[in-house]
């Protein structure tokens, strides 16, 4: 197989064999990275049934994105050859690395947590595992752990394990059901497992129990002589205990063992979120040098002081009793419960400093406009604090509990008002051109973000609540977007903020040393390198940790991070899209806004379809948010960003929706706006990988990626000339949005327009004619190809909102009743503008950029619309 190639993938060497198939290392040719294939024996697909099975396990364990877990990236068949292809690690087996005696402590846990993490992320979209093993766990060459083989377990429903025999405990019924056949590694199987029960996520927990008892010890929990003897001692005997082989163990890890262990399946560990939370509060006692382990017993050696050490030890019990009676009662697991249920969005949540109110932003029951409430965490309804018509956010306690500061958006900048806790009457204490509050422990000050001029970016500014005044206390780059998100750590002695790098969103926490006369103490240090997007953060109570909200798309979650520098760590006690959020002062609970949303892209008939009233169909979806379609030139394909594999990438399908194929693997940074050259066979597309936001280029076929712009500024939303030679973007490299031109093959950029906040651009099918966008402002302009004055050709239409054809542009209209949707036309030859298609108000349009596209026959137009969107608040009891 060495050389051969299957599908782009070309297999350069062999990395192992077991009763599923053949592990082999090779390149994709078309991404130029190397991936695992694993090809399957025709055995293990011969039952129709059975690959029907697999294979949609196997999907959805392909849309698990946890960076302990391999990820899938296509099942496929070629040259009669069934294959998947998947992340390729390089390290070494877990087994590979436990040696006679087990590993030392800081290892177990370090990997034990990553491999909880991971199984309890799979849980929870319902994936059970069903073999785990040493072997199906990769330790990369930086520590990390990486889960093998998610989802593949089903296909062995008749499984070969290590001892090359086939164990079936009773003869299945018909083909492959799910009770009666044992699936999995004898020496790591849970009772159920052996007895060819179906199973759950439990069997997970006794399988990582399995693991860990290994870890520690050296040495299998039900390791026998025979495949049958083993599966006997799994069902009847109990493995020797821990401390007796190691008896140096934490007698607290010892227990984890044990209760992962248990034989009936509802007194073991009911979640692998629980084991995760237990065994991260080791490796903190571990990280910290306070955790101790299991006194092993006396040496037997004689003393020449026998009385005196037993008086010494008699002390010495007395004062053990004395510490154990005085002892602090253990913390209550963590439990994650809905603070809010209530219909329409509710977000910015913020605890009042006794950690027993929430104040928050609601849009009503009648979803009409956003006011700040105040909610008891046990109980009652929320009492509703404003009910001005302009939108309100943001709300922050005064350090007594007194007030309530809160933004107010008001004609494109927002009012920072402050009103009485219980209700009464409003005060205005300033203006903002951001927001984003945080009130100083010693009440004199609010944090916030704002600018001083129009085109700087937004700065730190502290408000004094007594007079108004402002003082500004960062100073971005000013190629950056600017510092946003404020917030004062509870001693009051530094202030965490997110900077934002470009206008593709590449987020990191900044902290800046903060003295008692509000002045900076030094400069901002940089915690975090995610280049992802944050959503919102907040201090623990000690003043010592950062938690914050990283992520993209659909999937954001809680990581927390040392003040002092270090990696971050995801929060177990937190479920997906998690973003702003709230820590008590007491550190005992954390609130969080859920939101939930999912965008996909709709067809509906074009200017030159024969039946133009048919109903808007659902086109290209998935469980991610599916974006920015546009229609091949040659009328073939599709091309779009969706996050459907955990980050947002350019896909490409067929004109009807079907077989998407992933064409970018950036995994993190900011992604979008793909646009095709005339001959169908490139693809532009813009991405913050680089630090800002660039141009890049791709094959239509897949490829490496190829970098068109570079440098301080920020380059977005790329269109083609209609020769191709020429690439257009907005830049903001001269100070302001302007459309620049840029060979496709490389070299200088070269300005178009002069009209500030151009930003989108498209050259007409005649090539006479560049028609652009500005960036926040509504309206279509033009401008000679070679120059010259540049007109307004609509008022309606925007950003993402519009497309050109060789007859018109096709643009949604906003400004009907109620914020209605309408899809309009505009003639060149008539100039008239007709009605196309006139959205119900309830219709969900995408307007955070639609990507308005229509096919070159005039046929079809595809558009973006929410078919899920809200947010609750979610509390954390007991988090610490």
């Amino acid at each position: 197989m060495v050389g051969k190639v299957l599908a782009q993938y070309q297999i350069t060497e062999k990395l192992g064999e077991g009763g599923m198939g053949v592990v082999w290392k090779a390149r994709d040719t078309h991404l130029d990275r190397f991936v695992a294939l694993k090809t399957l024996t025709a055995e293990r697909l011969a039952d129709p049934e059975r690959k029907r099975r697999f294979v949609q396990e196997a999907k959805a364990a392909s849309a698990l994105n946890h960076p302990n877990i391999v990820h899938i990236y296509d099942i496929a068949e070629a040259d009669g050859v069934q294959f998947i292809a998947m992340e390729y690690v390089a390290g070494r087996t877990l087994g590979e690395f436990i040696g006679r005696k087990g590993l030392r402590l800081n290892e177990v846990l370090k990997y034990a947590v990553q491999i909880a993490d991971a199984l309890a992320r799979a849980h929870a979209a319902g994936i059970v595992h069903r073999d785990l093993k040493p072997s199906n766990l990769m330790v990369g060459d930086h520590g990390l752990v990486k889960v093998l083989d998610f989802g593949l377990a089903k296909l062995a429903e008749t499984a070969t394990g290590e001892f090359g025999q086939t164990a079936t405990l009773r003869p299945p019924e018909g083909p492959s059901t799910e009770e009666g056949t044992i699936v999995g590694t004898a020496a790591y199987m849970s009772p159920e497992q052996a007895e060819g029960k179906k199973v759950d996520a439990r069997s997970d927990i006794f399988s990582f129990g399995s693991v860990l008892y290994e870890m520690v010890t050296g040495r299998r929990a039900f390791q026998r002589d025979s495949k049958l003897s083993t599966l006997s001692a799994i069902l009847k005997d109990d493995p020797k205990p821990v401390s007796s082989i190691t008896p140096d163990v934490p007698r607290d890890l010892e227990k984890i063992i044990s209760h992962c262990l248990r034989k009936d399946v509802e007194r073991r560990f009911q979640h692998m979120a629980d084991v995760k939370t237990l065994l991260d509060e080791l490796k903190e006692e571990s990280d910290s040098g306070k955790l101790t382990g299991i006194v092993a017993g006396a040496t037997g050696r004689k003393s020449r002081l026998p009385w005196a050490l037993a008086g010494t030890a008699v002390l010495l019990a007395a004062l053990g009793i004395g510490l154990w009676l005085l002892r602090p009662t253990s913390h209550a697991a963590p439990k994650t419960v809905p603070l809010t249920s209530y219909t329409g969005r509710q977000g910015t949540p913020a605890f009042s400093p006794d950690g027993k109110q929430v104040a928050f932003a609601w849009n009503g029951e009648k979803e009409d406009n956003f006011d700040i409430y105040v909610k008891l965490v046990d109980a009652g309804t929320p009492l509703r604090l404003t009910s001005n018509p302009a939108p309100e956010y943001s709300p922050a306690w005064s350090p007594d509990a007194r007030y309530i500061a809160f933004c107010r958006a008001v004609s494109g900048h927002a009012e920072i008002w402050m009103i009485p806790a219980l209700g009464g009457a409003e005060q205005k204490l300033g203006e903002s051109a951001g927001c984003g509050l945080s009130w100083s422990p010693d009440g004199k000050y609010l944090a916030l973000a704002d600018k001083n001029a129009p085109r700087e970016p937004y700065s730190i500014f502290l408000l004094s609540v007594e007079t108004g005044e402002k003082r500004k206390l960062t100073s971005p780059p000013n190629e950056s977007v600017g510092d946003l998100i404020p917030q004062f750590s509870p001693d009051g002695k530094t202030i965490a903020f997110v900077r934002v790098f470009s206008s593709a969103p590449t987020n990191d926490v900044y902290v800046l040393p903060f003295n008692t006369d509000g002045r900076p103490g030094g400069e901002p240090r940089r915690l975090t390198h995610d280049e992802r997007s944050i959503f919102g953060l907040d201090w623990t109570a000690d003043s010592r940790r950062i938690v914050y909200s990283s992520g993209q798309a659909g999937n954001k979650n809680l990581l927390t991070i040392p003040v002092s520098g270090g990696a971050p760590e995801r929060l177990a006690v937190t479920g997906e899209n998690a973003t702003a959020l709230s820590i008590s002062r007491s550190g005992s609970r954390l609130v969080y806004q859920r939101s939930v949303f999912d965008t996909n892209i709709w067809r509906i008939p074009g200017p030159n379809s024969s039946d133009k009233k048919s109903a808007p169909s659902r086109f290209i979806a998935s469980t991610q948010p599916d974006v920015e379609p546009q229609f091949s030139p040659d009328g073939t394909k599709i091309v779009f960003t969706s996050a459907r594999s955990g980050s947002y990438e350019v896909w490409v399908c067929d004109r009807e929706g079907r077989n998407p194929v992933q064409l970018t693997s950036f995994n993190g940074p900011e992604l979008g706006s793909p646009r095709w050259s005339p001959d169908s066979h490139w693809i532009a597309f813009d991405s913050g990988k680089a630090g800002n936001s660039d141009i890049y280029v791709i094959r239509a076929e897949g490829g490496q990626p190829r970098r068109l712009t570079s440098g301080p500024s920020n380059n977005v939303r790329p269109g083609w000339s209609q020769n191709g030679r020429w690439i257009y973007f907005g830049s903001n490299r001269s100070g302001d949005w302007q459309i620049w031109k840029q060979p496709a093959q490389g070299g200088t950029a070269v300005q178009v327009t002069k009209t500030e906040g151009a930003r989108e651009a498209f050259e007409s099918l005649d090539g006479g004619f560049v028609y652009y966008a500005k960036y926040h402002a509504l309206g279509i302009w033009k401008v000679p190809v070679s120059g010259g004055e540049e007109t307004q050709v609509l008022d309606r239409g925007g950003e993402g909102f519009w497309a050109l054809t060789g007859q018109g542009i096709c643009f949604f209209d906003f400004s009907g009743s109620a914020g209605a949707a309408a899809l309009k036309f505009h003639n060149f030859a008539t100039g008239k503008v007709t009605l196309l298609r006139e959205f119900s108000k309830d219709t969900p349009i995408d307007t955070s950029g639609t990507a308005l596209t229509v096919s070159s026959d005039g046929r079809w137009i595809l558009y973006t619309q929410y078919d899920q969107s809200g947010s609750n608040l979610m509390l954390v009891e007991n988090y610490r």
